[in-house]
């Protein structure tokens, strides 16, 4: 086998590529921004995903008391535990 190189030839084909054909075209200064990341749930979105995840049953009756412990979660919480029948207030055995 055998390679034919001339000296400076793979530099310029690297920059002339940039990894993807036609980017530097593809972008211009108009062209909108890239997406950012969602802002954080508000304390009440919070609370309605764990009342969710406790209803579908992902969260144990441990795991909401401890999350309805949580300062910023007590007041949007408490009725959601209050209402809880016993039947499902059981707490997990350790192992």
């Amino acid at each position: 086998m055998t390679f034919d190189f001339a000296p400076g030839q793979l530099g310029t084909e690297i920059a002339d590529h940039d990894g993807i054909p036609g980017l530097a075209a593809a972008l211009s200064p108009l062209s909108p921004p890239p997406p950012c990341a969602p802002a954080h749930p508000s304390d009440r979105e919070l609370a309605a995903l764990v009342r969710e995840l406790f209803t579908e049953g992902t969260l144990s009756w441990e795991q909401l008391r401890t999350l309805g412990a949580v300062g910023q979660l007590h007041s949007l919480l408490i009725e959601a535990i209050a209402d809880v029948p016993p039947a499902r207030r059981v707490t997990e055995q350790r192992r």
